[in-house]
């Protein structure tokens, strides 16, 4: 198995995989409706036993290489259960990270498009953000995905890209003409706010790039 970092559709789950010395370790992260699970530990040939504070576990996770990453499983899921929580999961396959999808990378490409933006350089700002939607957009989180929309939504509309806007945000369009209780009624409330914050930032945008699409068109 290669090193490096691994990541479920959607982004849920996160796997890095490390050489230290003679071996190969691995951590993995995932949150499945508020529930964490974190579990580290040491591969041998296919096989990893996760470690917690007094050692050695009896969470035994299976890797198995894959044409796109690792497909990941466990033969032990109640002794998982027990270091991650009861209503969490990690089995899944994990992709490996495109160039520029690793956490590290999208938070510096991230930090490098808000100083574009805040110097109201607008182009710049648009380049550095486009290839992400367009590169990632498979293993982003959906909260992440959400933010990244809007903020290469309002990106575009200040780059008078209207129509691309509105392209960016149609997924929330029909959630941006509905009332805020009818969008929560969809989702539970360990996570309404956090999409509602998405769906009324996109329906400010959607706005401005109906406003100024309309306004270019006459």
């Amino acid at each position: 198995m290669v090193p490096g970092e691994y990541i479920t559709e959607k982004g849920w789950g996160h796997l890095l995989l490390t050489r230290h010395k003679q071996s190969l370790r691995f951590s993995l992260e995932s949150t499945t409706s508020q529930a964490m699970c974190f579990l580290e530990g040491v591969i041998d040939g296919r096989q990893g036993i996760a470690t917690s504070e007094t050692g050695p576990t009896d969470c035994q996770v299976q890797f198995a290489n894959t044409a796109e990453g690792i497909d990941v499983t466990t033969t032990t899921p109640v002794e998982c259960k027990s270091l991650c929580g009861y209503n969490s999961s990690f089995e899944a396959p994990y992709l490996r990270a495109k160039d520029g999808c690793s956490r590290n990378a999208l938070a510096r490409t991230r930090a490098a498009f808000q100083q574009h933006y805040d110097r109201k350089d607008y182009r710049t700002a648009l380049t550095t953000l486009s290839p992400v939607l367009a590169q990632c957009a498979p293993t982003l989180e959906w909260g992440e995905e959400g933010d990244l929309r809007n903020d290469l939504a309002i990106t575009q509309y200040k780059n008078a890209l209207y129509a691309q806007c509105l392209e960016t945000l149609n997924a929330y369009a029909e959630d941006a003409a509905a009332d805020d209780d009818a969008v929560m009624e969809n989702w539970p409330p360990v996570l309404a706010d956090r999409y509602l914050a998405i769906v009324r930032a996109a329906r400010a945008n959607l706005a401005l790039c109906r406003k100024g699409l309309a306004n270019q068109r006459n």
